[in-house]
């Protein structure tokens, strides 16, 4: 079984595409796409019957935590997926993920 531990900062920002524009060509150069660069990424969030861990994500707290089945590209029963659970304490983001097949 394939498990990969991540520890790392997440900063998101919004762009508008004059934005994004510049940042790719400022990033050209000095980044290049891997495996997945240009694939399409299907996550599948778990959560509880009420809805406990988004509702908990969406107050913001030092906390939180995710469980959820991601590809890049639409999967079928034989693809590599992965099963991440995802940990977030004050900024920094915890990653467990399983590489595994989509039937398992």
């Amino acid at each position: 079984m394939d498990i990969t531990v991540f520890k790392r900062r997440e900063v998101k920002f919004l762009l508008d595409s004059r934005q994004r524009s510049a940042l790719e060509r400022a990033m050209r150069g000095h980044m290049e796409a891997d495996e997945y660069g240009e694939s399409t990424i299907c996550s599948l969030y778990y959560d509880t019957p009420d809805s406990r861990l988004i509702r908990r994500s969406l107050e913001k707290p030092d906390y939180k935590e995710k469980l959820r089945l991601r590809s890049y590209g639409t999967p079928g029963p034989d693809s590599r997926v992965f099963l991440e659970l995802k940990k977030k304490y004050c900024g920094v983001v915890y990653k467990r993920r399983v590489a595994l097949t989509e039937r398992q």
